[in-house]
């Protein structure tokens, strides 16, 4: 009895193993992430196959990272208004995060660069009141992406620090009165 019991050990491995993959697996599949065939390299299996490349990315440039800090003046000084814009490609990433020392109106949006060389109309990303924001784009068109800020208050300045890091240039950069 004892040696059925111990014959039957790796059959009941394989069975636990393959429950377990499959109960990992369901997470994967309820949230649309679904991968390829098993993939084996020379290291080591990888049951639930390879990802798309939404999932993992390669740039050929490395990443930068910058931090710049804004003053955006009350109403009195150029409206109340500024807008800070980075250069991306097509594709291009930029993660961000910003603070504010007080709530501030923003519109997060892209220009798209027209063939003669000016920017066309925007596209909204994100638009909203608050004191910061954290996220990212992956820039649906080359062109110039950015912010927005309207502080509404008469002559009371909002301090923003914004930090950057992706695949960017820093230009335009500022730019004053839009309207």
């Amino acid at each position: 009895m004892e040696k059925s019991r111990v014959n039957r050990l790796p059959q009941v491995a394989a069975i636990m193993g393959g429950a377990i993959i499959a109960v990992a697996a369901v997470p994967v599949a309820s949230q649309g992430i679904t991968g390829t065939d098993p993939v084996e390299t020379d290291f080591a299996p990888y049951a639930l196959g390879r990802a798309n490349e939404d999932v993992a990315a390669h740039f050929d440039a490395p990443w930068r990272t910058d931090t710049i800090r804004l003053t955006v003046g009350g109403m009195i000084q150029n409206y109340g208004q500024m807008e800070y814009k980075v250069t991306m490609d097509e594709g291009d990433v930029l993660l961000y995060t910003w603070t504010a020392s007080d709530d501030i109106y923003y519109e997060f949006h892209g220009h798209p660069l027209s063939p003669d060389g000016t920017y066309g109309d925007a596209m909204l990303y994100r638009d909203e009141d608050g004191s910061q924001s954290h996220g990212f784009v992956r820039a649906p068109l080359q062109g110039i992406h950015g912010w927005y800020f309207v502080n509404d208050s008469f002559d009371a300045p909002v301090e923003i620090e914004l930090t950057l890091a992706g695949t960017y240039d820093l230009e335009p950069g500022i730019i004053g009165a839009s309207r």
